[in-house]
């Protein structure tokens, strides 16, 4: 061992075991994760802690059931307090998940990150629309993540407030990355829950800046050519299919934030065609039944939509389609109708929905019509594109 400076040093051979344990003395931790948390627990009893491990050592978020958080840190001279914060009150008042005892913590730091980042879950919003907030280090100090005005994701030195709640509609740790989602409004907060606006942000140097989202931009889409035949009965082989559409629901109907529900299609088989299309004289297939086909809520689809008055048609994931139908059948109507939800003008907002239509195709008007026909196509049985044909004039 030498001595130098009053710090003691020891010399480390280059094993795998030895370079953990040189890394655990240089951030100053010197004790397992588990014993730093054991060894915090004393301290801030009845708080409970959430340890994670940093470049530089521990920290960690210790909370209760009542809106408090701290932040702590432990180096090679304990764990001392950094911050103290406040989380949103917990409203749920219903299932035992949402109690007074229903709100946790998560942790992790963020690839880049020399700090931990906090993202605590819970009930806060009577509407199950918000149920995440999250903690981080900033330039003001520890505090609630909040939007920037240049868009990332900054500590507002500060906690949740009426004024600035943070909520989302979840959080989670994915892949080195915060992900958020978002309710859009674009539909009611129960089916909304389902197709949240999804963002990823990566950790640069004192905040998250985004990385990506699953926003979809949609493009011209080209009128189908050709006839194809009635969708079969079986599991079809690779190809394209023709149905007429009878309803569309959401394969799931318990949906939970962080997930990605399906679809589900329920068709008559039948030939379709674009002539037949066009004049809505599409039949079903000699005896053919109803038959439901099931398809991630990205799947590709084509919007028949009016653009500078003429028909036309857009591009677009599976899932508005849902949303759609749920709002022009939900009263048992079959007739064409007219929705707030089918408005593209709900989606010409980049960041503010999934499903982003450009101002540039002039996209002004669906329409929705249960028995309208459908192109179906299918790779490896699993439906991955889905046409419909019936024009909007």
């Amino acid at each position: 061992m030498l001595a130098i400076g009053g710090i003691t040093w020891g010399i480390v051979h280059l094993t795998r075991a030895n370079t953990v344990a040189a890394s655990a003395d240089k951030a100053g931790t010197g004790v397992t994760p588990a014993a730093a948390e054991e060894e915090l627990t004393t301290r801030v009893s009845p708080l409970k802690p959430v340890v994670v491990r940093t470049p530089n050592g521990y920290e960690a978020a210790c909370y209760d059931q009542h809106g408090h958080i701290t932040f702590w840190r432990r180096t090679a001279s304990g764990w001392r307090e950094i911050a103290q914060s406040v989380y949103p009150k917990d409203v749920g008042d219903g299932p035992a998940s949402y109690d007074e005892h229903g709100v946790s913590v998560q942790g992790a730091t963020p690839s880049g990150a020399t700090d931990a980042v906090f993202i605590v879950n819970g009930p806060f919003t009577g509407d199950g629309s918000g149920n995440a907030v999250t903690y981080g280090n900033g330039p003001t100090g520890w505090g609630l993540l909040l939007p920037s005005k240049t868009g990332q994701l900054v500590s507002s030195g500060t906690g949740s407030s009426d004024i600035n709640p943070g909520i989302y509609l979840s959080e989670r740790f994915t892949q080195g990355m915060v992900e958020t989602d978002e309710n859009t409004g674009v539909f009611s907060n129960a089916f909304g829950a389902g197709f949240p606006l999804r963002r990823y942000w990566y950790w640069d140097k004192d905040r998250l800046v985004e990385k990506r989202d699953n926003i979809v931009t949609a493009t011209a889409a080209s009128a189908p050519a050709g006839t194809v035949p009635a969708l079969p009965s079986s599991v079809p082989p690779d190809g394209t299919y023709g149905g007429l559409l009878v309803d569309v629901a959401v394969a799931d109907g318990h949906l939970r934030p962080g997930t990605d529900p399906e679809i589900k299609l329920t068709v008559k088989s039948a030939s379709v065609s674009p002539a037949c299309a066009a004049k809505g004289q599409c039949s079903p297939s000699g005896g053919a039944g109803m038959k439901t086909v099931t398809a991630p809520a990205d799947a590709s689809t084509v919007y028949p939509v009016t653009a500078d008055g003429r028909d036309s048609a857009v591009t677009g994931p599976l899932w508005p389609l849902s949303g759609l139908a749920d709002s022009l059948w939900g009263e048992g109507s079959s007739a064409d109708s007219s929705s707030p939800y089918a408005d593209p003008g709900y989606y010409k907002d980049r960041g503010n929905s999934p499903w982003y239509i450009p101002e540039a195709l002039h996209a002004s008007a669906f329409r929705v019509t249960q028995g309208e026909a459908l192109e179906l196509t299918f790779r490896h049985g699993v439906l991955t594109c889905v046409q419909q044909l019936a024009p909007t004039g």
